[in-house]
């Protein structure tokens, strides 16, 4: 039996440098969700900006500004909050489960990210021959 593949990649967003099986692969570019949305906002303030600089973008602003100027969009909101039940963030947790992998960690085989399967390092999965 052949030994399972893993790619390894460097996460867009943190660095962080991670491997994954072609079970779990779908095209990863971040390695977790708080990565990947911080990334998708990163994203989205540039294009956001990139629009405001058009015509129409500059037309929109300026009716957004007057309608939150004159508070036609805040009708009976209330801002409450409750800090006595907040938790840890999750890049915090998410920051401590790396450093726990990285120093603690002592196997020196690679392993999926996702579904923790130990293998070797490709930098292409290979084709699936068929017949």
């Amino acid at each position: 039996m052949s030994p399972l593949l893993l790619r390894q990649i460097r996460c867009g967003w943190c660095d962080f440098v991670f491997y994954i099986c072609r079970c779990c692969w779908r095209g990863q570019t971040y390695c977790c969700d708080e990565c990947r949305l911080a990334g998708k906002r990163k994203n989205h303030r540039e294009a956001q900006r990139r629009y405001r600089q058009t015509p129409k973008g500059k037309k929109a602003h300026c009716e957004a500004e007057n309608r939150r100027r004159h508070g036609l969009s805040k009708k009976n909101q209330k801002n409450m909050d409750d800090a006595s039940t907040t938790g840890l963030p999750a890049w915090c947790i998410e920051l401590l489960w790396r450093v726990w992998l990285r120093f603690f960690c002592f196997e020196k085989s690679p392993r999926c990210l996702f579904c923790g399967c130990s293998g070797v390092i490709v930098d292409e999965f290979p084709r699936r021959g068929y017949g």
